[in-house]
Parts: structure tokens; sequence; C-alpha cells
């Protein structure tokens, strides 16, 4: 039976935004099983990834078992990562089809070490593996005219000035000047070059998150670095690539990063690019790195989120439990309301492209949405953080654990220990 033809709306809809972003990338997408619906990680059919300090054990073993493996010899890409701290490699046609995974499996079996060579993962916006590619939901219509969570009153003296840089989808321009949506005023960002007639998937989510940051800090300069302008990429992005990026946002010198993205890996391994990023830039810089802990309902470690050097966010819904969807363990660090944001959002027609609302027509028209997801957690945690920097005028690594103080431990029954931020618009256990 075709993996489409099952009746389970979970299935069907992550079948659905497989292939939606399979064709959006031309079939550069390559994930570790058989039936879509139950990948756990995506990855490049052609790459794998090196730190520049184990390039020596990889050739060598790839020449020592490259006639078995390979038609060709593996290849250094003509880009530079990190400062060549990050090499990657282009595969040559395998001798029987393997796939990257595979080549990795046999190299590890000669003798390479589990975790010095690795697939390009494919980073995707609220993201998600063995059940959910993207956000919790599409975006919703709402009637409503204020964000909800509320807008906090502007701080009576800035005692440091804040930058918020949010790597994410793009950028909404004229929800900078929409009277409708005055707490953007000032916001900048890559334009994502919205279509009203025909509003793409992940429209708006980086203008939503922004306005999400900004409704908590509303004093703070907010920029949103855009990584899939025009809809290229369909709402995702290499891992090598997304370290690119991130190293472009730390030219703006934030104090704090909003990224709601990240990805499973091969073996639950530690991403490669990640750690690599944060080990060139992140670890001696004055900057906190916010990260959603995507919506797959799992324990698994979910990068950069569950690295002990990023802020990672899990959901709440509007009653203070975990929300169904938020991933928890090791990837969340602490859980803010993330159920039900209302937000700024880009005017136009918007059809559903997945189950169970898969062919419907959305009309946007109030210069907002409702929205769900760890997505939207993430940025409630970098606003928090990024009010009290302004605030108290501390280093970010000092208000990032005030903030994280006030949550407190509750006990759910699923997940166990968890925290939970205390602040008006999450109600109390």
């Amino acid at each position: 039976m075709g993996d489409w033809m099952i009746g389970d709306d979970r299935r069907r809809k992550t079948t659905d935004q497989l292939r939606a972003f399979r064709r959006a990338n031309e079939d550069q997408v390559a994930w570790n099983t058989e039936a879509p619906a139950d990948f756990t990680y995506l990855y490049h059919p052609d790459r794998v990834l090196v730190r520049r300090a184990d390039v020596d054990d990889f050739e060598g073993i790839a020449r020592q078992v490259g006639e078995r493996l390979f038609k060709g010899e593996p290849r250094r890409d003509d880009v530079t990562l990190l400062g060549d701290a990050l090499v990657r490699y282009l595969l040559p046609e395998r001798t029987e089809g393997q796939s990257v995974p595979e080549v990795l499996d046999a190299l590890e079996e000669a003798g390479l070490e589990r975790g010095k060579a690795t697939p390009d993962h494919w980073v995707h916006v609220s993201p998600g593996g063995g059940g959910n590619l993207c956000p919790a939901i599409e975006p919703e219509e709402t009637g409503l005219k204020e964000p909800w969570p509320p807008r906090e009153p502007r701080l009576e003296k800035v005692a440091r000035d804040v930058t918020v840089v949010v790597v994410d989808t793009g950028w909404n321009p004229t929800s900078a000047t929409d009277g409708r949506t005055p707490w953007l005023d000032g916001v900048t960002g890559d334009d994502e070059l919205n279509d009203p007639a025909h509003l793409r998937r992940y429209a708006g989510h980086g203008t939503f998150i922004a306005g999400v940051v900004r409704c908590l800090a509303p004093d703070a300069d907010v920029h949103v670095d855009g990584f899939c302008i025009g809809g290229v990429g369909g709402g995702g992005i290499l891992e090598s690539d997304m370290v690119v990026q991130l190293e472009e946002a730390m030219k703006r010198d934030p104090q704090v990063i909003n990224l709601s993205a990240g990805c499973r890996t091969r073996m639950d391994l530690p991403s490669a690019a990640f750690e690599t990023f944060y080990e060139e830039h992140l670890r001696d810089s004055e900057c906190v790195l916010v990260a959603a802990a995507g919506n797959d309902s799992t324990a698994a470690p979910f990068w950069p989120a569950a690295f002990p050097w990023a802020v990672g966010v899990g959901s709440l819904d509007r009653n203070g439990r975990i929300s169904e969807f938020s991933n928890y363990g090791v990837s969340a660090d602490v859980y803010a309301v993330g159920r039900n944001h209302v937000n700024a959002f880009p005017d136009g027609s918007y059809k559903c492209r997945e189950t169970p609302a898969k062919g419907d027509m959305r009309e946007f028209r109030t210069g907002m949405a409702r929205w769900s997801g760890t997505s939207f957690a993430a940025p409630v945690v970098a606003g928090l953080i990024a009010r009290y920097i302004g605030e108290h005028g501390v280093s970010p690594a000092e208000a990032c654990d005030k903030v994280l103080a006030r949550a407190v431990y509750d006990s759910d029954p699923v997940v166990g220990p968890h925290m939970e931020l205390r602040h008006p618009f999450v109600p109390a256990p």
C-alpha cells in the first residue's frame, strides 16, 4: 500500500510536507526510512561534512575502501565554511547506489571514528522528523486586532541598547509601516518577496516571530535575516549553509539570536555544523542563541536546541501544560507559551498544503494571523532576555540566567519535571 493511502492524518501530513519539500529543493533531499512518514532526519544525498581536524582520517580511510564504495573519489567542495573549520565533500556515484548513511557506516566499519564525518542535514523552520516537518499547524485567520501574548510597555530608561537577529524565512517590509502592527515600527530585514495573490508556504514566519520579540522587548533593535527568500528551499536550508547564515547574523553584533529552526541527525549525534559554528563564533561572543525545541512530541535531541550552549524552548498551552506537539527532554531547557499566538502576518490568499486542511483557502486581510508551534515559544524567551538586557544593562549571559531563574519547576504527567516561565500571560499551574 502506498504511504499516501494510509488513513492517518499525521502520516499523511508528514508525507505531504516531505514531498513538497523535496520538490522545492530539486530532489536534493533524502531521508533515512523507506516510508517518508517515518523519517527521523533529512540529508543531502551526495554530501558529507568533516571538521578540519578530521580531514586526514576521513580521506585516508576513504581511499582504503574507495574502490568498494565509489566510482571516483570524494572531492572537497569549493566553498569555505566557518573559516575552513568545516569541510564539505561531494561524494561520487556509489558502486551499488549506497546512501550517505550507508557510506558512513562502511567508513566507520573500516576504522573512522563515529561522528568524524556526518551527513549534511536539512534544517527546517519549526522543524521536526518522525511526524512533523513544518510548523505545528498552518497559519490561521483571526479577527483579533491586538497581538497575543500582549505588548509590554516600553522601558522608562534603557540601560543598554539591544540587538536581536531573527534568522528565519525573511521579512514582510510593509508590516513595519502598517498602522495595524505598530509594534513592528523600525524592524528591518531581508524582503521575503510576498505575492498577496498566492502567499507561499512559510510566508510571514520570520515576520510573526519578529512581532513576538518586539511585543516583549519593544525597545530592542530587531532584524530578520532571511534564508528562504522568495520561497527558495521550501522553508529549509542545509546545515552547512545555515551556519554561513548565522555567520552573517553575527556581523550585526547581536546580543540575542532567535533560531526557530533545527534538525534531527544520524544516530542523534550532535550537528557538526552547529557545533563548529559555536566553537568558531559563539563561544567567545556576548551573544545568546535561543532555539525552538521542535514539534515532534519526542525527547530525542533536536539541534541546535539540544546543545548545552543553546537555550532550547518547548511549547506550553495557555493552561500551562506542555503542548501535545512540543519536543521535551534535552532539547527544552525551558517552556513558554507557544499555542495560538496572534501576531503580524502579510495580507493575501493562502492555500493550505497539508492534511487535513489540504486544498482549503484562507484569506488574511487584517495584518495578523494565529499560529502555534515551538517556533513561537522561542521568541518569547528571546524577547524576555532582550528586555532584561535593556532594562538592567547586564551581559546577555547574565540576562539569560536571570530570565531562566524566573521559571518554576512543575510536573507534567507525560514528560516529568519541566520549567514554566512565570509571566503574566502564562497561567500558574
